[in-house]
């Protein structure tokens, strides 16, 4: 019989080297979102570059932990971008006026309703939803608006549950203004 938590103290100790090197990744993080600054870009996501990093680090991972592995690592590209553009966004006054629609913000509401479109491949949207949700935020409704079969996206309208005047729901904007195509906000209503 196999002693779990002796395997538990294992894992354990694996979670503790996996915080630190965490920690220095999110230093490099740090360090790429100042080097942005300095040059003056407010642009962190490059699609193609993740996907790169994805297919090199997948090479070698056995097939039956390789979509297990991938979804890690995603997740900590996801993380790294939401801390960048919180960065991005805390140095730069008055960077939310610039996304469309913003002047509908100006006043408090529980539903904020955007429209965003993104490239048409396997997890686009699910990172939207995932990114909503790590700033602490639940989606009320997505409506499909259109596909495009010639430039291969999705077009989407997302009702989110939260105050556009915190300043989580705007970093949260901010992002999906930056990571997404014809971002808009439609309408921000209690």
């Amino acid at each position: 019989m196999v002693d779990i938590s002796h395997i538990r103290k294992n894992i354990d100790a694996i979670d503790l080297q996996i915080r630190e090197l965490l920690m220095q990744r999110m230093d490099c993080s740090y360090q790429v979102a100042q080097a942005k600054q300095a040059a003056g870009s407010t642009d962190i996501y490059r699609a193609e570059r993740e996907q790169a990093i994805l297919d090199d680090l997948g090479e070698g991972i056995p097939e039956e932990r390789r979509a297990q592995y991938l979804a890690v690592v995603r997740k900590i590209t996801e993380t790294s971008r939401m801390y960048q553009y919180g960065l991005i966004y805390d140095w730069n006054e008055g960077i939310f006026d610039k996304i469309e629609g913003a002047e509908l913000t100006r006043t408090p509401g529980s539903l904020l309703k955007v429209r965003l479109t993104r490239i048409n491949r396997p997890n686009a949207m699910s990172s939207i939803l995932s990114m909503v949700g790590d700033y602490g935020f639940n989606m009320e409704l997505m409506e499909l608006v259109e596909v495009s079969d010639i430039t291969h996206t999705v077009t989407f309208d997302l009702t989110i549950c939260g105050d556009i005047t915190q300043e989580h729901m705007r970093k949260l904007v901010f992002q999906l203004s930056k990571e997404s195509a014809n971002f808009r906000i439609l309408e921000n209503r209690a």
